[in-house]
Formats: structure tokens, C-alpha cells, sequence
């Protein structure tokens, strides 16, 4: 009977005196709120305490920061008395780090004054000589910058031990950090020290720089961390085969509120890489990089200043806007100074150089991208030093090469770009281009010099000229004088209205082609002058390319020089595309309205005109003989702006009014349907 009433008391003064006493001396050494499923002894000296959380300090209160299976404490032995703790062992733990911004649940708000958990002096296990242990630790946790980037890192078995008199030591197993979705740190072993006030060092060997769902950076490299108080730096060296110097340095440190990257790569592959830069048309399979690369984070002013410098080589352009032909064994070269405020998502590019295919350009500029994007740049050639034109040529790729081959240059360029946006008004844009000075041509290209004599002179002579409309020899040419004035007009008007004032270029057109895409996001909307067309119906393939519109470019500078305007005007008028197998004005007037071109009235001509932007598209729409009432507003539009620029007498739009295009039904039209 005895028994039965000794031991319920004793369980409940267990529970209710010594539990609750245990638990308030693990929260005044920790100095953090924890809780705890079971207490027992588990011999006469040892305490096993089961299902324990330690929870974090404020704001991370409400969620623990570690948990064990169970805790095993014990108590007594040289210098202590019975309930002081001589060892802890943690077994099965789970710890789990947060931090944001500068506050993390380890040490919670840099500001905040933590209230004592317990009256009286406050002895934490750090100043105490107790020997501690932990195994089967899994530690797992996130690091969010104020910029926003996220550091995750986990392990799943670490292991810890303090002697009671000693040097603290971890090892880690498995470490993975993951920088936001940029590359993946892997270390299979860290082994961590530490002295009573000296700084806990840690180092790991083996690691692997990875880039997810790309491939290995750098493996077998060399990492190693110091911690001291609130400062930390890492380092990753991975030294080249000879031993000589570092191929690979990663490098970082913390101290306060600020954080300092530096990276230096010499000669270092790229291939890892290509699963972010190949779906942007950018191969680095055998690419290869010189880069050094400074900067830091003011946690505070939210800033980062930074500075690049880097070489590479051995790139791959395979994108569809740039060329259908791969550009192939490239290289650059840039140096950039700058600086990102990350609150306001601000760039500010204080100096940048760069150099590649030929071109050496210098850059100054700032944007604002978060929101809505804005900013100002210039682009210009070195003021003293303009671009040698031969070398600028010689240094293009191979696929432009091949197109402009025969061509030799001499002189200097010198370019300067000037422009400024606003997402809000995309038709504020702004858009100033000087060149100056400019190239000079000693042979022309081979494909030009070709038509050369039936450009000028309007003979067939060469081997593409007796199939191209250039001359009266050919049965489809049409002369300006033998064309209604409203014909070239028409297409004057729709194309480029400021032709006879322009050196083959019109700036405007380009700028007002640059609001359009943007405020619809195609980038459908050529920004070509006649001139332009011209080289590209005569020499080029009709894809639109950054590699086509550098040949256009020089193709048309060319023709400038060579002709006239008003023999640029005419070849355009009988080269042109006017939909399928229709090459030409005088073909197009015969398909379309079964007439001469003397008889075209305004309104046809203001047909043929509207055609351009897509001609095959259009003359099937159309093929039935119908026009709609959409498209025959956009005709008489195109009329009145021809009125309003002088290129149509006010009879002529008169009569216009009212009318439509007589257009013959080409799907029933034998001869006319095997055109299209």
C-alpha cells in the first residue's frame, strides 16, 4: 500500500519539481525557451531528456531552432556538484538556421535587447567546463540578403564535440549550399575548430562548384571559412594542373553590414555554363574565360559597387536572330566599373570598355529596372582612337566575311549612339547617332562589283544581271518617266518619306520603329530606307538577321555612293517584292489590275505600296478581288498623307475619293494563280 502512494507522489513531484527545474536551468544556460516530451534517469549520475526544441530568439520565438531525439546529461564528477552538469551528448538532432536581412533566430534582431529567461547571474554552457557532443546531426537552414538573393545549405549528418578543457571541433558530411538558382556548392567532408576566443575556422576539401542542370564548374577544389563574432569569409581555390597559380578563387566575407565577393578565373572552361547561356543562343562548349570580378554590399544603403574585367574566347553564337549560320570561335573583351543601388533596382555603369568583333566601345549609362524600366546610355567609339575600318572588317564573322568578301577598306570609324527610354512613354525615346570620322572603300565587294556595270550603266553585264529587271534590255524594267508620278509616290510616302534628305539611313524611322516594338513587345517592325531594301532585294536573303542587317548595312552605304537617288528609286520600283513570283512594279500592275502602269490610278498605286510590309500574306487575303472596308480606309489614309507631303495634287486626291482598287480575282485567273 506504501507503494502505491510513494510512487504517484513521486512521479508527480518529478514532474511537476524536477522537470520543470531542468528545463528552467537548460533555458538560463541557452538563454532560449525550450520545451521537452520526458525526463529520466538513466543511471545515478545521468539524466535522459527526450523529444527536446529549442526555440529561437525574437522574431523567430515561435519556431524551433533545434530538436533532439534525446539529450543525455551527466550530472556530478570533479568540481561540480550533483545537479551541475559535467557532459551533454545530443543525439538525432535537427537544426535549422534562419536568416533575413541582418536578424537571424540564432541571435535574433541586432537591435533587440533579449530578456533573461531566469532571476539571478546567467552561466551559459560556453562559459561552463562541460564536455559536450552531438551526432546524427542534421543541420539545414536559408541566408536571404537584403538584395534578395537565398543561400540554402543543408547536411544531413554532422557531428560536434567540446571536452570539457580542449579545442571544439565538427565535421560535416554532405554539405550543399544552393546560391538562389545560380550554382550549387557540394563539399563530401568540413571538418570545423575553434580556441576559446579565437575565431572557429572550417575546412573542406573535395567540393564541387555546380551548376544546376548544367554541369561541374570546378571539382576538387579547396574550401575554407573563419568566423569571428559577427564577421565571416570563405574561400574556394581550385589551382590550376601546374600548381602555379589559382585557376578558380571564390572568395567572400561579411563584416557588420557589409559583404565583399571577389572571383578570379584564368583560362577557365565554360561548358558548365551552357545550360543557362544556350537557350539564348550563346555555346561555350569550348569557350573559355580570364575574370576578375570585385564586389560589395552595403546592407545598410542597400548598394553594391562593383568592377569586372574579363576575357573570353572560344564562343559560339547560334541564335536565330543573329545569323542562320552559327558564328562560331569568338571572343570579347570587357572592362566595367560600376554600381547597383538594389532598393530601387538601379544600375549605374560609371565606366565600361568593351572590345569585340573589332569594335572597341565605351559605355556610360544608368537603368532603372525594377517597376518601370528607364534609363540613359552613350555608346561611342574612344574619341582619340576611331576604329581602323580594315580591321573592324577583318575581325566580323566568318558567315558576314563570306558575304562582303572582296571588300577592303581603309580609313577610320568613329560612331557615338546616344539614347534614353521610359517603359511609361516609350514615345519619349530618344535616339542621336553621329559617325565621324568614316570608312573609305578601296575594292567593292565581290557580289556588288558583279552588277556594278548594270547598276550604273544598265547593260547586262555579269552573271546575275540578265535575269534582274536593271535595264531596258529586260522586258519587265519600267524608267521612273515611264511610271504616273503617284506611283513612286505611293511607295515614297508608305516606306520612307524622307529619302532625298537622308544619306541612306534614317535615324528617325529607326527610333520610330524602336517605340513601336517596345510598346508591343513583337520586334516585328523593320526600320529599312529604300536603300536598304534595295540591298537586301538584290544581294540578300529576305530573313531578318543582326548578321543580314550588318551586310544590309554596308551593301546600302555602297549604293548610296555609287547611285543616284533617282536611280536607287527606280531599281527599288523594279526589284521589290510585290508577293509570290511578282518581282516589280510593272509585273505587280499586271498580276493585280491586268494593266500597264501608264493607267495605274492613285488608288492602285496606293495598293502596290501598302503591299510591302508583308506582300505574300496580303495578295492571298485579297485574291478573291475584294477589298474590305479596313483595308480600303488604310488606302485613302495613305492617299491623304500623300496630299499632306506634296506628292499628290489636291484633283488627284479628289478623284481618289470614293474609289476602289479594281482588283482582278486571281483564284479564278489561271495565269494569274500559278503567281501565287
Amino acid at each position: 500500500m506504501a507503494t502505491s502512494i510513494l510512487v504517484p507522489v513521486g512521479i508527480g513531484l518529478w514532474n511537476r519539481g524536477v522537470v520543470p527545474w531542468f528545463r528552467a536551468r537548460l533555458e538560463r544556460m541557452i538563454g532560449r525557451h525550450v520545451r521537452m516530451d520526458s525526463l529520466a534517469f538513466g543511471g545515478l549520475h545521468t539524466l535522459v531528456a527526450r523529444g527536446v526544441e529549442v526555440f529561437g530568439a525574437p522574431p523567430f520565438d515561435s519556431e524551433p531552432i533545434v530538436r533532439a531525439e534525446r539529450i543525455v546529461v551527466r550530472l556530478g564528477g570533479p568540481g561540480h556538484g550533483f545537479w551541475e552538469p559535467a557532459e551533454v551528448t545530443a543525439d538525432g538532432l535537427d537544426v535549422e538556421y534562419l536568416r533575413t536581412g541582418t536578424a537571424d533566430n540564432l541571435s535574433g534582431q541586432p537591435s533587440a535587447t533579449v530578456p533573461s529567461l531566469a532571476s539571478g547571474s546567467r552561466r551559459s554552457l560556453r562559459d561552463m567546463p562541460v564536455a559536450l557532443a552531438a551526432r546524427r546531426a542534421r543541420v539545414h537552414g536559408v541566408v536571404v540578403l537584403p538584395g534578395g538573393l537565398r543561400i540554402d545549405f543543408r547536411t544531413p549528418d554532422a557531428s560536434f564535440q567540446r571536452p570539457a578543457q580542449g579545442k571544439p571541433s565538427a565535421l560535416l558530411r554532405d554539405l550543399v549550399l544552393e546560391v538562389g538558382s545560380v550554382a550549387t556548392l557540394r563539399v563530401s567532408e568540413v571538418a570545423i575548430e575553434s580556441l576559446r576566443g579565437i575565431p572557429l575556422a572550417a575546412t573542406g576539401r573535395g567540393a564541387s562548384l555546380v551548376i544546376p542542370g548544367g554541369g561541374v564548374l570546378a571539382e576538387g577544389a579547396t574550401v575554407e571559412a573563419r568566423f569571428a563574432g559577427q564577421g565571416v569569409s570563405i574561400e574556394l581555390r581550385r589551382d590550376d594542373s601546374h600548381g602555379a597559380s589559382p585557376g578558380l578563387l571564390v572568395s567572400g566575407r561579411t563584416a557588420g553590414d557589409v559583404a565583399e565577393l571577389q572571383v578570379e578565373a584564368r583560362d577557365w572552361p565554360l561548358r558548365a555554363l551552357g545550360v543557362m547561356a544556350g537557350p539564348r543562343g550563346l555555346g561555350l562548349d569550348d569557350a573559355r574565360a580570364y575574370l576578375h570580378v570585385v564586389a560589395s554590399l552595403d546592407m545598410e544603403r542597400r548598394l553594391v559597387p562593383f568592377q569586372v574585367d574579363g576575357q573570353l574566347r572560344g564562343l559560339e553564337v547560334h541564335h536565330p536572330g543573329v545569323d542562320r549560320t552559327p558564328w562560331r570561335d569568338l571572343g570579347m573583351e570587357i572592362h566595367v566599373s560600376g554600381q547597383v543601388a538594389t532598393a530601387a533596382g538601379r544600375v549605374d555603369i560609371e565606366s565600361a570598355e568593351v572590345r569585340a568583333l573589332g569594335a572597341h566601345l565605351d559605355v556610360k549609362g544608368w537603368a532603372e529596372l525594377l517597376g518601370t524600366p528607364r534609363g540613359e546610355f552613350t555608346i561611342s567609339t574612344p574619341r582619340a582612337a576611331p576604329l581602323p575600318c580594315s580591321s573592324l572588317l577583318a575581325a566580323q564573322a566568318q558567315p558576314v566575311r563570306q558575304t562582303l568578301a572582296g571588300l577592303t577598306l581603309g580609313g577610320k570609324l568613329g560612331v557615338a549612339v546616344a539614347f534614353s527610354f521610359d517603359a511609361a512613354a516609350w514615345e519619349t525615346l530618344t535616339l542621336d547617332v553621329r559617325v565621324d570620322p568614316r570608312c573609305t572603300v578601296k575594292t567593292e565587294p565581290q557580289l556588288l562589283a558583279n552588277l556594278t556595270p548594270a547598276l550604273l550603266r544598265q547593260t547586262p553585264t555579269g552573271p546575275q544581271a540578265p535575269t534582274l529587271p536593271l535595264g531596258k534590255y529586260h522586258p519587265d524594267f519600267a524608267s521612273l518617266a515611264e511610271m504616273p508620278s503617284h506611283l513612286p509616290a505611293a511607295f515614297l510616302t508608305s516606306e520612307d518619306s524622307h529619302f532625298f534628305g537622308h544619306n541612306g539611313f534614317d535615324i528617325e524611322m529607326i527610333r520610330h520603329a524602336l517605340v513601336q516594338d517596345l510598346e508591343t513587345r513583337t520586334f516585328g517592325r523593320g526600320a529599312s530606307t529604300i536603300t536598304q531594301q534595295l540591298a537586301k532585294n538584290l544581294f540578300l536573303s529576305p530573313h531578318r538577321t543582326l548578321a543580314r542587317k550588318l551586310e544590309e548595312t554596308v551593301l546600302a552605304w555602297r549604293l548610296h555612293n555609287l547611285l543616284g537617288k533617282d536611280r536607287v528609286l527606280e531599281l527599288y520600283l523594279n526589284v521589290i517584292d510585290l508577293g509570290p513570283g511578282i518581282r516589280g512594279v510593272r509585273q505587280a500592275a499586271r498580276v493585280y489590275f491586268g494593266k500597264e502602269l501608264r493607267h495605274l490610278l492613285p488608288i492602285e498605286s496606293a495598293y502596290l505600296a501598302a503591299l510591302t510590309p508583308n506582300p505574300h500574306v496580303l495578295a492571298r487575303r485579297f485574291r478573291d478581288g475584294h477589298v474590305d472596308d479596313g483595308w480600303l480606309q488604310r488606302l485613302h489614309d495613305l492617299l491623304a498623307m500623300m496630299r499632306r507631303s506634296g506628292r499628290l495634287t489636291a484633283e488627284e486626291l479628289t478623284a481618289s475619293r470614293g474609289t476602289k482598287p479594281a482588283l482582278r480575282k486571281l483564284d479564278k485567273d489561271p495565269t494569274a494563280r500559278s503567281a501565287l
